[in-house]
């Protein structure tokens, strides 16, 4: 039992440390402020802590999709089939990029500020990497996953990036700042949809692995967790 508890502090410390350490240097050697990288950006700005409520809520299930595709993945690693790990993994990584690059505004400001690439390249980029995981993992998803919501969530992605990228010029001067409402309408119900599947998906990912009813998989689990601690 102390193996594991030291196991838990060590992966829960070192990688915390590390963020206050790669902070700390930061602001050291870009003499960037303190406060600048550790505060909230509301306070910073000085702005109302709603203002971009619908982004922040998406980052939320973007975080939340690829923490339960982790879970999973871990916890089918040596007990579930091979394909559904492999499944969870990619699509646990796929996720984490589509969360960094939301939360960071990677194509948007980080892309072409610092490395000199075209926003639309970086998008058509994530575009192809998406397309390419769905073609490797087609038959998982077509045979053993309830896909239709998925399919929602790629189609609601596709209506963000066609009004973005194309139809914006003409949409603000027919509907106003109505035209962001229909955007980062369709992204987050796009997040919605994608958090919803992988959720879905992990959980009867999980059931099977374990062999279990669904219903009592939960009980299972944490009757299982609650001896161990004991």
């Amino acid at each position: 039992m102390k193996t594991i508890f030291d196991r838990q502090l060590l992966i829960t410390l070192v990688p915390s440390l590390a963020v206050l350490a790669v902070t700390a240097a930061a602001c050291i050697l870009f003499d960037v402020s303190i406060p600048a990288m550790t505060r909230d950006a509301a306070a910073l700005a000085q702005i109302p802590p709603l203002w971009g409520i619908v982004s922040n809520l998406g980052i939320l299930l973007w975080c939340s999709a690829a923490t339960i595709c982790v879970f999973a993945a871990v916890a089918v690693f040596r007990t579930g089939p091979r394909d559904a790990f492999r499944f969870l993994l990619f699509s646990a990584l796929l996720t984490a990029y589509l969360l960094f690059d939301d939360f960071f505004q990677f194509h948007e400001n980080l892309a072409p500020r610092y490395l000199g690439l075209d926003d639309k390249a970086v998008v058509a980029a994530s575009g192809v990497a998406t397309a390419a995981y769905l073609v490797a993992f087609r038959r998982f998803i077509l045979l053993r996953t309830r896909f239709i919501i998925l399919l929602l969530a790629l189609g609601f992605f596709a209506a963000a990036v066609i009004t973005d990228v194309i139809l914006e010029p003409w949409l603000l001067l027919w509907i106003g700042q109505w035209q962001y409402f229909i955007e980062d309408g369709a992204k987050w119900l796009g997040i919605a949809c994608w958090c919803s599947y992988y959720a879905v998906t992990a959980h009867h990912i999980l059931a099977g692995a374990y062999r279990l009813p669904e219903r009592a998989l939960g009980q299972r689990r944490l009757a299982a967790f609650v001896e161990s601690d004991l």
